[in-house]
């Protein structure tokens, strides 16, 4: 077994990925949008974060009036690459995704570059999006209650970068209704712009109802989806349960995950979007745990530096020659029935029993 493991990992074979142009086109649309946000931020004369030390435009502050919960400043200063376009872009493929499928997308304010990257990935890769945004934002995210993600992805959308704006929109946080913000002015005003742009605006303080508001939505604008896409913790994404929180990176659905969402013939009341997909065979991916995921991808862990686009272990596809492993295990196995044999004739040998390594098992 050893020399199939060895001969596995020397005999790969490590090439760019063949989805390396669309992956590239997702980046650069990541990258430039991040850009117009910096700028944007800018021009509305909101300050750059002390702690954006590599001048992003994509860190909020620690502490606002829509921050709902404490975030890592780590995590989110590592989401800020856009390399994870092209991470998203492989997701889509490994779930067998082709131009023109469709896929629901579900964002918090917690990781503004992630959602732009999905964004940016499922426009490059072709497919019919149905967007779910929450306003509410941890640490560090989009937490400015004068630009919100909900804000940031307008904007986008109309500066003609993204091409697909924003179909739902809700205040998240406690009770997805904004219940942990601590000015009503600055609610009542968020409230307000999105009313006015015409977007479907949800407020539904039921857990159970808000998720089947959802899935009575996501049905209408993709009816076939294919694959759902989380980024950050919100609860009507992730359910309500400890296990949700415990899932990252892509998710392929099994048995296993169709029998935790119902239980005794009726659907789980702590399940969010995400079993619920995975319990009718949908693939899911769920960002959330950044320092994983980066390790998982190769994507730098808070790095020093701007990464470079375009550049990293997440452009290239692995593949191994399966001869030689299969001659490794032949010859592991011969080995082994060669040892058995040779050590089964030596033990049938007469054995002192006061011997200091006596085995009583060698005995006969």
């Amino acid at each position: 077994m050893c020399f199939a493991v060895a001969f596995t990992r020397l005999d790969t074979t490590k090439e760019l990925s063949p989805d390396y142009e669309i992956m590239l086109e997702a980046t650069q649309t990541a990258e430039r949008a991040m850009e117009a946000i910096k700028d944007e931020k800018a021009a509305r004369g909101i300050p750059m974060s002390e702690d954006d030390i590599l001048g992003t435009g994509m860190i909020g502050e620690r502490y606002t009036t829509i921050t709902t919960t404490m975030g890592m400043l780590e995590a989110k200063r590592t989401s800020t690459d856009p390399n994870w376009a092209a991470v998203i872009v492989g997701m889509f493929r490994r779930a067998n995704l082709r131009e023109g499928d469709q896929v629901a997308m579900v964002f918090s304010g917690s990781f503004p570059a992630l959602n732009i990257c999905a964004m940016a990935a499922a426009q490059a890769y072709g497919l019919e999006q149905c967007v779910m945004i929450s306003v509410g934002s941890s640490s560090y995210g989009a937490n400015n209650e004068k630009f919100t993600f909900f804000d940031m992805a307008e904007f986008l959308y109309g500066e003609g970068i993204l091409t697909h704006r924003a179909d739902l929109v809700s205040l998240g946080g406690a009770s997805d209704v904004g219940n942990d913000f601590v000015d009503e002015n600055a609610k009542a005003d968020i409230v307000e712009r999105i009313r006015l742009s015409g977007i479907t605006f949800l407020y539904e303080e039921d857990y159970e109802t808000n998720i089947d508001k959802r899935l009575e939505f996501i049905k209408q604008q993709t009816p076939n989806i294919k694959f759902m896409i989380n980024v950050g913790g919100s609860l009507v994404a992730l359910g309500t349960g400890l296990n949700a929180f415990a899932q990252t990176g892509y998710i392929r659905p099994s048995l296993h995950y169709a029998s935790d969402y119902v239980s005794w013939g009726k659907r789980d009341a702590n399940c969010g979007l995400l079993q619920y997909f995975l319990a009718q065979g949908i693939p899911v991916a769920s960002l959330l745990n950044i320092r994983g995921l980066a390790l998982t991808y190769g994507v730098d862990y808070d790095p020093s530096v701007r990464p470079q686009t375009g550049v990293g272990e997440m452009y290239y596809s692995v593949t191994y020659n399966a001869v030689i492993p299969i001659v490794a295990l032949v010859l592991s196995a011969g080995t082994a029935v060669f040892y058995c044999l040779t050590e089964r004739r030596r033990t049938t040998q007469e054995v002192r029993t006061d011997e200091k390594n006596y085995i009583l098992c060698r005995r006969r």
